[in-house]
């Protein structure tokens, strides 16, 4: 049984196999606008476009995606930066193709009622994270450190995925917990809100947001597959930047009981952090490294594989999508 057999929840529609296409399995590890570019590739008719068929899976933690992606049961996966970058110090042949923004979406948020108004008032609480060495749990690490808390006046406990945080803080069983943009839906539905102050951005930690990743063996077997796929990818930015009615009713169909009106202001800040060039920001991935502890003479370009963007910048292909 594949790896991801008994973990992953399926969020992928049925659809006819296309003659000739290449099936691919793809993850990510949480439901937002950021983690549903796959969605919006595969439910626009872009990844048909280009030859493809996919199944899209949520698999709940970052190191249990990333080590499915090292194990060959994913063809790409969407999520956080720190587990593949752990990973590839290690040895994996996990590579970064693109990277979304330069601000990773993790924040600290708390029941709605908690008598919580900042970050220094975390001393003594007990907060949820989806697994240890994770996007949200390297995060709040280091936010601890820069706020003055050691890591042993709080606890911190891993809930095993986003479902397992967000079930947490509904039910009552922690006061917080860590999540990245999917805790919004937390917000609207009123049960929590973000504790200000307690955010990846408002405390100035730069990162990579949702990075596509794959690894050198699937670039090695088939570059030109590879490279159909990034231009895909690509195109979905495009489409989630130019038609923001078509990707509502795409997000819709994952975001059960999310209001369009919600959805259409959660939309628009996120599509203004998007590049038409999804390049990893260097200085971000250089941050995150150093927030994991990585030698300051590890060079950022073995964790990054940019010739796939770079064709498609030098062919024209980006400028002509935006004309």
């Amino acid at each position: 049984m594949k790896f991801f057999g008994l973990l992953v929840i399926s969020l992928s529609l049925t659809i006819p196999a296309l003659a000739g296409a290449e099936k691919l399995t793809l993850a990510h590890v949480a439901i937002n606008p950021s983690q549903g570019m796959l969605w919006v590739a595969k439910d626009s008719g872009i990844l048909a476009k280009y030859g493809f068929t996919a199944d899209i899976v949520l698999i709940p933690g970052t190191p249990r995606t990333v080590q499915a992606l090292i194990a060959g049961d994913l063809d790409y996966a969407v999520a956080g930066s720190p587990a593949a970058l752990r990973a590839r110090m290690q040895g994996a042949d996990v590579v970064m193709l693109a990277g979304l923004n330069s601000y990773p979406s993790q924040r600290v948020f708390v029941k709605r009622d908690a008598n919580l108004q900042s970050p220094k008032e975390l001393k003594g609480k007990i907060i949820g994270v989806t697994q240890f060495g994770s996007a949200g749990d390297t995060f709040l690490r280091s936010a601890l450190k820069k706020i003055g808390l050691k890591e042993s006046e709080v606890t911190i406990l891993q809930m095993g995925g986003t479902p397992g945080v967000s079930q947490a803080l509904e039910a009552g069983k922690i006061e917080v917990g860590v999540l990245g943009d999917s805790g919004m839906l937390l917000v609207f539905r009123g049960i929590a809100r973000p504790l200000k102050g307690a955010s990846a951005k408002e405390m100035g930690f730069l990162g990579l947001d949702g990075p596509l990743s794959t690894t050198e063996r699937k670039i090695k077997a088939n570059p030109a597959a590879v490279s159909r796929f990034v231009r895909a990818y690509v195109e979905a930015i495009h489409y989630v930047k130019t038609n923001k009615a078509g990707t509502i009713r795409i997000f819709q169909k994952y975001m059960r009981g999310l209001s369009e009106d919600d959805l259409g202001t959660w939309l628009e800040e996120f599509r203004d952090g998007l590049r038409p060039a999804p390049y990893p920001d260097e200085e971000a991935l250089r941050a995150e490294l150093d927030q994991i502890g990585a030698p300051k003479s590890q060079s950022t370009a073995s964790f990054i594989n940019t010739t796939f963007l770079d064709e498609l910048k030098k062919s024209g292909f980006i400028d002509k999508l935006y004309k």
